[in-house]
């Protein structure tokens, strides 16, 4: 019920969008247009469509199943705060994976990151933290995405939320009253991090696209930061203190790799 829930929701949001079509948009259809008729084998576009059901099958369980999500890294134990904050991460996760085969991901891009804050509503619960600032964030960005705004005021918002709460994690749960009913765990906010992060992966796709570049290069330069982003983490010794096997998140790599390399070259 909670998955068709939330492909509900993406749909509704994607059918209440009435601005024309990007540049950007425009650019991928004729460059799929042009590679049907050269009759190549694989095309550019089927790279953005691999990372978008990667993202999406990952984005899903951790939000259907946050405990699953974790169990599969090897992290058991996790309390509530680790466990929603995890839900949460499945959620922008699940918004980027959708993006990427948005007809027009500017103009649904405001519609997405409402729809993806109203679905980790519920988890304030587990924290005993007020919704009143996450509804007024859907509300906010409802009205942005019916506005004919510049697609750099989503593209700053996305970079900007995302810088905050991964480089001041615990500050940014604080800030909106999560302090967790019994404290704040090393894990959850590990959890917070990684959703900060995709939020900037999100951030760096909608700034190439906003910048002219069609959705093949902007998705290759979201999968290098997400090859960054991984690296950094498994590689630092931080996948370890945060309980997870440092081979698991390389696992990543091996997929994300690959994808930035082709889609950038």
């Amino acid at each position: 019920m909670q998955p068709t829930l939330v492909l509900l929701a993406f749909s509704a949001g994607t059918q209440a969008i009435s601005a024309p079509r990007t540049k950007a948009a425009l650019q991928v259809c004729g460059a799929k247009a042009a590679l049907q008729v050269r009759g190549g084998g694989l095309d550019d576009l089927d790279v953005v469509k691999a990372g978008a059901a990667a993202l999406g099958a990952a984005g899903l369980q951790q939000w259907v199943s946050p405990k699953a999500s974790l169990a599969m890294h090897g992290v058991t134990g996790a309390d509530a705060s680790a466990l929603a904050l995890r839900r949460a991460v499945g959620a922008f996760q699940l918004g980027l994976a959708y993006l990427l085969t948005a007809e027009d991901p500017l103009a649904a891009a405001p519609f997405v990151c409402a729809t993806s804050i109203l679905a980790i509503v519920p988890s304030n619960e587990d924290f005993n933290a007020p919704k009143e600032p996450l509804l007024a964030w859907v509300l906010a960005l409802t009205v942005l995405g019916k506005m004919e705004a510049s697609p750099w005021v989503i593209t700053g918002l996305f970079l900007a939320n995302g810088a905050f709460n991964y480089f001041a994690s615990e500050r940014s749960l604080k800030m909106y009253g999560c302090s967790g009913k019994k404290g704040l765990s090393k894990l959850g906010v590990a959890m917070n991090k990684l959703a900060g992060a995709m939020m900037l992966f999100t951030g760096v796709y909608l700034a190439a696209l906003a910048h002219g570049e069609d959705a093949t290069t902007a998705f290759g330069y979201t999968a290098a930061l997400i090859c960054a982003h991984v690296a950094a983490f498994a590689l630092s010794g931080e996948a370890t203190n945060d309980g997870y096997p440092n081979k698991i998140p390389l696992a990543w790599l091996a997929v994300f790799g690959p994808l930035a390399f082709r889609a950038l070259k």
